[in-house]
């Protein structure tokens, strides 16, 4: 009964609030599903703040999600309004890195003059993402040109209308590079895994018995969902909860992912873009366990011959292993971080190449406003 008159009272405030807003139209408006993506906008807001402050206004559905910065406005949703918010909200600018805007109940209106994305994943658009992910957004915010290059062989291919697209960067390597502790021992293992959807309860179950193998192995094992499972794998989670309760064993539900990073001196996942993001910054070996692809785009076959970023990084520069190979992985393990020191001229190299800016998205991003905005 608590429950149902606080949801009661939040609904009420979060009409008000929006009630207070109707007319009122900001430069810049940013939507948040909850606390773990505003790492992916804090470097965004940080630039825009500095040429316009207040005239940056947050908005998420999660309470405890606020930027702790004067300059940004912050407002809580209640979740039933989100469609009202999306409806209503009058805004010169929205910026959301939540795709498949319009293919769904979140609709575009003219109340916005320009509906922004920006990614939370530094991977490619054309495999992991639905068809039509990206369509109906006017500006695109690109981690490189072969991402302008996937956007623009789809606008071509589908007729589609030709999106503002501009190679940024990815921010969240700016914002990883700023606050990682590169001298904090790594001595766990981190274990990652990505959601897919063409697998029950949307992860791979067999991560389970790797954790236990690990264990048995003395290996000190962090392990870190995807933001998604807690939406879509709860029952799965809570069974690794409670199954290793062990000294060896933490289960990282942070919204922060950089203690998990730093932390550790491999990582192993299946599908999960923060392969790229810790071989990137933290230059340390990668892992992939190599069952199941993930292939969330069922047009994908149309967009093969552009070659993934992600499958580029693991052939190149991952270490691949399967499930009947779980009773050598800590061989597996020193084997890669013994090699790994051997490629890192190359992947530096490569990763330069590969993502615009990198190391300086927010200078760029504060050098070109005028061209985004």
């Amino acid at each position: 009964m608590k429950n149902i008159l606080g949801e009661i009272i939040s609904y009420f405030d979060s009409l008000n609030t929006l009630t207070k807003l109707k007319n009122i139209k900001p430069k810049f408006v940013f939507f948040s599903e909850n606390k773990s993506y505003q790492k992916y906008s804090r470097p965004i807001i940080n630039v825009l703040c500095s040429e316009y402050p207040d005239n940056v206004y947050y908005f998420s559905i999660d309470k405890e999600d606020k930027i702790e910065d004067k300059r940004v406005k912050n407002f809580f949703i209640n979740r039933f309004l989100i469609k009202y918010f999306f409806n209503n909200i009058k805004a010169e600018n929205i910026l959301l890195t939540l795709t498949d805007l319009d293919n769904h109940f979140i609709k575009k209106t003219t109340k916005v003059n320009n509906y922004i994305y920006y990614f939370h994943s530094p991977i490619s658009t054309t495999k992991s993402y639905t068809p039509g992910a990206f369509d109906n957004y006017d500006t695109i915010m690109c981690n490189a040109d072969f991402q302008v290059e996937e956007i623009r062989t789809r606008e071509n291919y589908k007729n589609l209308h030709k999106k503002k697209l501009v190679s940024t960067g990815y921010f969240y390597f700016d914002y990883l590079t700023e606050n990682i502790n590169f001298l904090e021992t790594s001595d766990k293992i981190l274990i990652a895994p990505s959601w897919n959807y063409n697998l029950q309860n949307y992860i791979n179950e067999d991560f389970i018995k790797l954790i236990e193998i690990m264990l048995k192995k003395n290996e000190k094992v962090i392990f870190r969902p995807h933001p998604e499972h807690y939406k879509r794998s709860k029952k799965i989670l809570q069974k690794i909860k409670n199954k290793y309760v062990n000294e060896h064993f933490e289960f990282d539900d942070n919204s922060e992912n950089l203690y998990a990073m730093e932390k550790a001196k491999c990582l192993v996942t299946d599908n999960s873009g923060i392969a790229i993001e810790y071989i990137a910054v933290l230059k340390r070996p990668v892992l992939y366990f190599d069952e199941f692809d993930k292939i969330h785009n069922d047009e994908f076959k149309d967009y093969s011959y552009l070659q993934t970023i992600d499958n580029q990084i693991k052939k190149k520069f991952g270490y691949i292993f399967k499930k009947d190979e779980f009773d050598q992985i800590d061989i597996i393990i020193n084997d890669s971080i013994n090699d790994f020191k051997n490629k890192l001229p190359i992947l530096n190299n490569f990763i330069n190449q590969n993502f615009s800016n990198f190391g300086r998205t927010k200078s760029e991003l504060s050098n070109n406003l005028k061209k985004l905005f």
